[in-house]
């Protein structure tokens, strides 16, 4: 039996010694139904005090691995046997509130497509991770500098907002200083605050059809009423904003690389959208979830840009380029409604780890992560472009392909296929493929066979072998 305990310490606690007689019952060196020495003679024998034998034996009693009869004797009974007790799954809704009801009952499918689709962001083998690491260190190096004191940054450390200040005016024109910009964690505590500060229970957030389903994620937290609105070939349409028959508040929108068809809202609109929301003094978000790549024309300026009237909210991340290093995102508000935001932010989701945030700002500030992105989109557009050319080159006139696409994924619609049909032949062909259905409201509006690819994905090894193969696989090949 001794010889059957590992134990690592000349003079070993109870806790290890524990440790070292589980080990031996679990790996079969100490059977069950084994006698264990009297504890006088087992702690003569490994160099320990009689107590720590008593104590180890105590515990282990107690967790079921030894017991001691009445004949005398201490004996192994082997692993405990854990009993597995058969609980009711469904919970009380007597005590859930209304939001978790809601969820309770939420019959939507869940969203699933291969790993590059669902989250948009870059693939990891892009991700800047050995830079990373480098702008980590020096931010807890510098982090060690600093008083112990709690530091209420509660709008984001200065170095971050300093370097997004800087970086927005370089890349979008949006005017905006250092006391306009907030930090947050994730976009949906952005958002959510935002609305919450805005809008109360029950008032109208418009948003389009298709568009990102955070906002009916935001829209049933905060139990806000979510109107979808159609788009057109410019974006948004503002006939049926300006024909509904409710007072709409706030609008949330991608203009520059709408979710998930790719539209580019066009200029005219973005002034029709702003002279709208000044008559209906209704604010609008301006989400440029995607802001880090485009391909082609030049993009019109950011709503945010165009703003006189201080009814823009823009809001930006770092997800796209930096997931799942971080998830830092910012916004960009009016400079008079900072203050109220800064209190609503101490009191909901005030903490933003400050490491993050100094690695972000370094990474901004020398110029490394607007480099990264700039050789990112040369190898993403390449990539595009082949895919655009295989698709049409194999499928012809019965692919349907935007002019306008940009970010990470593009929207492709196959005519006279089948959904499942189609999700199929992408995986067997290896595409990162998804269908468009979790982006749409009402499924009404959604045509058959509208597909996400995520060309930032692809491989383009063989591309042409697969695509001919993929369209084999539903008939679909000219």
């Amino acid at each position: 039996m001794l010889s059957s305990l590992n134990l690592t310490s000349k003079n070993p606690g109870y806790a290890e010694l524990s440790q070292a007689i589980i080990d031996a019952v679990s790996s079969g060196r100490l059977p069950a139904r084994s006698l264990l020495p009297p504890s006088r003679v087992l702690a003569a024998s490994i160099g320990v005090s009689r107590d720590t034998v008593l104590h180890c034996y105590k515990h282990l009693k107690s967790l079921g691995w030894i017991e001691t009869r009445s004949t005398g004797g201490t004996y192994v009974t082997g692993a405990p046997e854990i009993k597995h007790v058969t609980k009711d799954l469904t919970p009380d809704t007597v005590r859930l509130s209304e939001y978790g009801i809601r969820l309770l009952n939420d019959t939507r499918e869940k969203f699933f497509a291969p790993e590059p689709v669902i989250y948009g962001a870059v693939p990891s083998q892009s991700l800047p991770t050995r830079r990373w690491k480098l702008a980590a260190q020096r931010a807890s190096e510098r982090l060690s500098n600093y008083s112990l004191m709690y530091d209420e940054a509660v709008l984001g450390r200065p170095e971050l907002r300093s370097a997004v200040s800087a970086h927005l005016n370089r890349s979008t024109g949006i005017p905006c200083a250092f006391d306009e910009i907030a930090i947050f964690n994730v976009s949906f505590n952005a958002l959510a605050l935002i609305c919450r500060l805005f809008l109360e229970p029950g008032d109208v957030i418009a948003t389009e059809e298709p568009g990102y389903g955070g906002v009916r994620d935001v829209a049933a937290y905060l139990g806000l009423e979510l109107l979808p609105i159609t788009l057109d070939a410019e974006g948004i349409s503002i006939e049926a904003l300006e024909q509904s028959n409710k007072k709409i508040k706030l609008v949330y929108v991608t203009p520059n690389h709408q979710e998930p068809s790719g539209l580019t809202m066009s200029f005219a609109r973005r002034k029709r959208l702003l002279a709208w929301a000044q008559r209906n003094k209704a604010f609008v978000i301006e989400d440029d979830y995607e802001g880090f790549f485009h391909y082609g024309a030049k993009l019109p300026p950011s709503l945010k840009s165009m703003d006189t009237q201080d009814n823009v909210i823009y809001l930006g991340s770092f997800w796209q380029v930096l997931y799942p290093i971080t998830t830092l995102c910012y916004t960009v508000l009016p400079v008079s409604f900072m203050g109220v935001l800064q209190s609503a932010k101490r009191n909901t989701c005030s903490l933003t780890e400050n490491l993050a945030q100094l690695a972000v700002a370094e990474m901004l500030d020398d110029g490394f992560l607007q480099k990264h992105v700039r050789k990112l989109e040369a190898n993403f557009g390449q990539k595009r472009r082949t895919l655009i050319y295989e698709l049409k080159r194999v499928f012809g006139a019965r692919v349907s392909i935007p002019a306008q696409t940009g970010g990470l994924n593009m929207m492709v619609r196959f005519l006279n296929a089948k959904d499942q049909v189609i999700l199929q032949g992408g995986l067997k062909a290896n595409l990162p493929i998804a269908s468009t259905e979790t982006f749409y409201f009402q499924n009404k509006h959604r045509a058959g066979g509208e597909m996400l690819f995520c060309f930032a994905a692809l491989n383009l090894e063989n591309l042409s072998k697969r695509i001919e193969s993929f369209a084999k696989s539903f008939g679909e090949r000219d």
